[in-house]
């Protein structure tokens, strides 16, 4: 299955898409070894309505300042990460309110968090 992409180089493009479309996140980080793969990995996808967003260098700079304010892992030695939030823009800032689970694979999740924060500019 193909996922449908946007491309999107700018913030002013961002707010401009944000005006009719919903913006959000999604993430992940793999343990060291889990049900079906050896290694620990970090994914982070940002979509407007349902087209994800290509990883552009103002998507890139999306990704890291996300990394920093909400504190995602890099790697994961016993625990899988999940996470998601929905963005919204607030006095040309964006906002978002996002849920941060983390679970030993096949347990329920040991480790909650759910916060709003301005993460960009």
């Amino acid at each position: 299955m193909n996922e449908k992409t946007i491309t999107i180089e700018s913030f002013e493009e961002l707010i401009d898409k944000m005006e009719s479309m919903e913006f959000y996140v999604e993430w992940e980080v793999t343990s060291d070894i889990g049900p079906s793969w050896i290694g620990s990995l970090r994914t982070i996808d940002f979509y407007l309505d349902r087209y994800k967003l290509t990883k552009t260098k103002f998507c890139k700079e999306l990704e890291n300042k996300l990394i920093t304010i909400v504190a995602i892992p890099e790697t994961s030695k016993d625990h899988v990460i999940y996470g998601d939030g929905d963005i919204i823009l607030k006095n040309k800032k964006l906002e978002i309110y996002y849920e941060y689970k983390a679970a030993i694979p096949y347990q329920e999740p040991d480790e909650y968090r759910e916060e709003k924060v301005i993460f960009y500019p």
